[in-house]
């Protein structure tokens, strides 16, 4: 076998890396209204106090990706452009500007806006999941450290949306209230589309 380029292993390292964000379940749980501790998947667990942090900006950011379980070759690759029937894929983080490390208090949704052929503009919004909360003897394969810098979210492109931009951001608001935002690039190529 030939000697591997630097280039192809930092590939395939990172395909492996963001491959396994859908081995677990990608969207993150509410908690339950009170009284419903046996309901759902209960509470996210408190998250352990972080020295130094409340004392920057919130900052948020991240990409949009196919999910599409592990064993299609092209999950998790970065996606712009999904059609009807495939799950739209958000993978962010939220830093503390303070200390530059992750906000592990930190709740993310992400919102977004899409024309449905038979209900006109719709807005949804999708609360993500913070993978920093799973408390593992071992993690998934393919991760190279446990996922704690992480939120992820989904949405199944809908059979009765139309062709065209989809319009989203991502918010968040940590422990401090502190609020921050994500939204992709501007120019309109950079976007996310619906195609046939």
């Amino acid at each position: 076998m030939g000697r591997l380029t630097r280039p192809f292993v930092v590939l395939v390292a990172a395909m492996v890396l963001t491959t396994a964000a859908l081995l677990v379940q990608p969207v993150r749980a509410q908690a339950p209204p009170a009284g419903a501790a046996g309901q759902g998947r209960g509470a996210t667990p408190e998250p352990e106090a972080q020295p130094g942090h409340g004392s920057g900006q919130l900052v948020i950011w991240g990409d949009s990706a196919l999910f599409d379980g592990r064993l299609n070759p092209e999950n998790c690759i970065l996606l712009s452009r999904f059609q009807r029937g495939m799950r739209m894929g958000f993978r962010m983080t939220a830093i503390d500007g303070g200390t530059g490390e992750t906000e592990n208090t930190a709740t993310l949704t992400a919102h977004l806006t899409y024309t449905s052929k038979t209900k006109g503009k719709q807005t949804i919004d999708l609360p993500m999941r913070w993978r920093g909360a799973e408390k593992r003897p071992s993690w998934a394969p393919g991760y190279l450290r446990p996922p704690v810098e992480l939120w992820t979210g989904f949405w199944i492109v809908p059979e009765d949306a139309e062709t065209g931009m989809v319009v989203y951001t991502i918010t968040g608001v940590d422990r401090f209230g502190r609020k921050g935002s994500f939204r992709p690039f501007s120019d309109v190529g950079s976007q996310v589309y619906i195609v046939d």
